[in-house]
């Protein structure tokens, strides 16, 4: 299968383990890494740490058995008082506060605002600084770097700083005797290079317009979709609105008067239209025009077909674009379908054939090969296809100009 856009394979960030003291992992740290070589220090810690939060919610990640507990993410400060940073979910992420951040009453409200959301709290490269002592009442773990301290006053600073319910972590723990020494102190988590080094994670990223569409079609998919909710999203991207704006102006759908709002535009394309030129611009925004010609096609005659046999055709012309994602995006349609939350109706056409509309699909599909072969002597019905498929085709032809206008 010719890949799409971007690379399978790019570098998304690294991990770190965090051990127990059964030596069985606990959490895994996630740090910044950069394709061109660039540190922390280069793009700054803002832009290193909305990178990794960005990845580890978007990313098609390659399954590593790490992900399965929870994520320490370093967080910078002007992203802590953002107060909106992480959409993840709570139970997954420790947000790591490092020594390096001044704990102002600004940020202490920050992170008080976090904790009742119910995120979990790490202060990382601990210096027993009394000015951190509010966060420290907050905190669920304490990391300390054990290769600036002695072991005594490790000791003494975590007698003083007691909690039933604090973690304490030792970081940079680099040989066995260092483990057992931070064991016996009472530690209840360990990392570093005795147990690993960081390891580069890589996946899929996922273009922006892409996601941005996937998050509107999860709402257009709801059993009861709310359309102020599906206006909301559309505003806040404005290139998708003023191309949803030119479709419901062009002469494919004759509006009596110009359309200039976006519940005008929701309420004369419909869910339906709407959600076919929603996943359109998600799927084909930086796709090769020759993938956009195929997928377009092949959800065209999926189209035709089911109009042949009285279906909704919207809903296979859906089908027939969703099942072309790994061709657009190099992504593969079972995990593609996850991140978009799909029904298992739909999901169950795409992936295994499923229903009428997977028999569709799979008919389709089989065409599609033989018109790509140009095989001659077909059956009746083979050849009946064949000439859907290309009256799809140009059809295909015609939507791509029209896109291409959109685009301008």
């Amino acid at each position: 299968m010719t890949q799409g856009i971007g690379n399978a394979n790019s570098l998304l960030m690294a991990t770190q383990p965090i051990f127990d003291r059964d030596d069985k992992i606990y959490g895994v740290e996630l740090l910044y890494r950069n394709e061109g070589g660039l540190a922390v220090a280069d793009v700054g810690e803002g832009v290193a740490t909305a990178e990794v939060v960005y990845q580890l919610s978007t990313a098609i990640i390659q399954r590593v058995d790490t992900f399965q507990a929870p994520a320490f993410v370093n967080v910078s400060d002007d992203i802590l008082l953002a107060r909106h940073f992480l959409p993840v979910s709570p139970e997954h992420v420790v947000i790591e506060l490092v020594e390096r951040l001044e704990p102002t009453g600004e940020l202490i409200k920050a992170v008080e605002h976090l904790r009742h959301q119910g995120f979990r709290i790490a202060l990382d490269d601990f210096a027993f600084d009394p000015q951190w002592e509010p966060l420290l009442a907050m905190a669920s773990y304490v990391k300390v770097d054990i290769s600036t301290l002695t072991p005594e006053t490790v000791k003494a600073c975590k007698d003083r700083y007691y909690h039933p319910s604090l973690k304490w972590v030792a970081e940079r723990v680099e040989t066995r005797e260092e483990r057992d020494i931070y064991r016996q102190l009472g530690f209840d988590l360990f990392q570093g290079y005795y147990y690993a080094r960081p390891s580069p994670v890589y996946g899929k990223k996922i273009p922006a317009s892409t996601l941005q569409a996937t998050t509107l079609l999860r709402v257009l998919h709801q059993p009861e979709p709310d359309n102020d909710e599906i206006i909301s999203l559309i505003q806040a991207d404005p290139e998708l609105a003023l191309k949803l704006t030119r479709v419901a102006n062009s002469a494919f759908y004759h509006p009596r008067a110009p359309i200039r709002s976006v519940r005008g535009i929701v309420t004369h394309l419909g869910l339906r239209q709407l959600t076919n030129w929603v996943a359109l611009f998600g799927l084909l925004g930086a796709a090769r025009s020759e993938h956009a010609e195929l997928a377009l096609t092949r959800a065209k005659a999926c189209e035709l077909l089911a109009r042949s046999h009285a279906l909704c055709e919207q809903d296979a012309y859906f089908i027939g674009l969703l099942s072309s994602v790994e061709l657009l995006l190099g992504i593969p349609r079972e995990e593609f379908l996850t991140c978009l939350e799909i029904d298992d109706e739909t999901a169950g056409a795409i992936l295994h054939g499923r229903g009428h509309y997977g028999d569709i699909l799979h008919r389709i599909e089989m065409i599609e090969r033989h018109y790509a072969m140009r095989e001659q002597g077909l059956s009746e019905d083979m050849g009946r296809l064949l000439t859907l498929y290309r009256q799809a085709h140009h059809s295909a032809f015609e939507l791509l100009s029209t896109l291409m206008a959109v685009k301008k």
